[in-house]
């Protein structure tokens, strides 16, 4: 009688875990935001220079000869050097904004949906480590943003759900010791909290 009733309050276990696990799951899929493609095969081939006297920039819309530009920007230097190159849709940045160290390489890639920031923004140190990558629904901050100093050390990880903090905290002096490592839950945080994230330390003074 004894075994029966360990055999059924296992089986009750197992039944509530599996129960706790899907819900758990399901919680999950709803956090989740899904990023769509951003098409861009309606924007024509058509490039001007930023510096084109015909070009309007009003309430944040992209005029040429007063009507909304469709079609891609470029700036350079100087010397005709690409510093960046944006894709437009209708007057608002739509696409990618890529721009470029003086020796060619790639600075940094920002995407954006109907001028909007949406998806990944990628940049890198002139040496070619990655600086950062951030991650944007609708001009909001989602998901794990990352940064990196120069060395390629890790920076920090910041945890966002609809622009606010949410989940762990994490950031690092550039001799690798943290100064923050705290979590988010429901607006309150818990744990080490020692500065805030507007400068950039390495090995504990500003730089």
């Amino acid at each position: 009688m004894a075994q029966k009733e360990l055999s059924l309050t296992k089986s009750v276990i197992l039944i509530l875990y599996f129960f706790s696990m899907g819900c758990i799951e399901s919680i999950e899929k709803k956090k989740g935001v899904v990023f769509e493609n951003v098409a861009i095969s309606q924007i024509p081939n058509d490039t001007i220079f930023q510096n084109q006297s015909r070009l309007a920039l009003r309430n944040g819309v992209l005029y040429l000869d007063n009507n909304a530009y469709s079609g891609f920007i470029k700036n350079v230097d100087k010397s005709g050097a690409l510093k960046s190159i944006t894709s437009y849709f209708n007057g608002r940045q739509h696409g990618s904004t890529k721009t470029f160290f003086s020796n060619g390489q790639m600075e940094s890639k920002r995407n954006y949906r109907n001028g909007l920031s949406y998806g990944h923004h990628i940049g890198y140190w002139e040496n070619g480590n990655k600086k950062f990558d951030f991650i944007y629904f609708n001009d909001k901050r989602e998901g794990i943003q990352k940064q990196w100093y120069e060395s390629g050390k890790k920076y920090y990880e910041l945890s966002f759900v609809d622009d606010k903090e949410n989940g762990m905290q994490k950031a690092w002096r550039e001799n690798g010791k943290p100064y923050i490592n705290y979590e988010v839950k429901d607006g309150v945080r818990y744990g080490l909290q020692k500065a805030a994230l507007c400068y950039t330390l390495k090995n504990g003074q500003t730089k």
